[in-house]
């Protein structure tokens, strides 16, 4: 059996088919904000999860869906991820976000490429070595978390539309 090398990112998609036609309708009619609104409500649940021990993972966060997102571009961080219509992305921009969230299967070793040492920070070192991590999952339990709210979050976007286009009307 053969060895899997390299990093395992998996993408967690939350499909919104399970709630039913009405909220189908709500998100071809008014998506953006619904899914905007729906969205916020599990970046919160996530960053909550989140751990914080300098607070840079749980800052990192982001939103996007078609045509608006709160992403920040920071040196050396991960790109933004682009949402198609009808989706949103949710996702942390710093660079062990995915370490922590699944984990590293093996330990390693970081050796100099071209010169006989590596700079890392101010100081000069032969090599750098890392150990295995087990995961903390944040962003999949916070989904979890917050099934039972996005319909909620949803309904009200929905609902602030329907007095919106109704007016006074009985």
């Amino acid at each position: 059996m053969a060895k899997r090398r390299g990093a395992r990112r998996r993408v967690q998609r939350f499909e919104i088919e399970s709630y039913g036609d009405e909220f189908i309708r709500i998100v071809s009619e008014h998506g953006i904000d619904a899914l905007w609104a729906a969205a916020q409500v599990v970046e919160a649940e996530a960053v909550r999860r989140a751990p914080k021990r300098s607070g840079r993972l749980a800052g990192s966060s982001y939103i996007g869906v078609k045509g608006k997102s709160t992403y920040q571009k920071r040196r050396y961080w991960r790109n933004e991820r682009f949402a198609r219509v009808g989706e949103a992305v949710i996702a942390f921009t710093a660079p062990h976000g995915h370490l922590i969230e699944s984990g590293r299967r093996q330990r390693g070793k970081i050796l100099p490429r071209r010169r006989k040492a590596l700079r890392i920070g101010s100081r000069f070192v032969a090599r750098s070595q890392f150990k295995r991590m087990g995961s903390r999952p944040f962003l999949g339990p916070g989904l979890e978390a917050s099934r039972d709210r996005v319909p909620r979050e949803l309904a009200k976007v929905y609902g602030s539309w329907l007095e919106r286009l109704l007016g006074d009307r009985p």
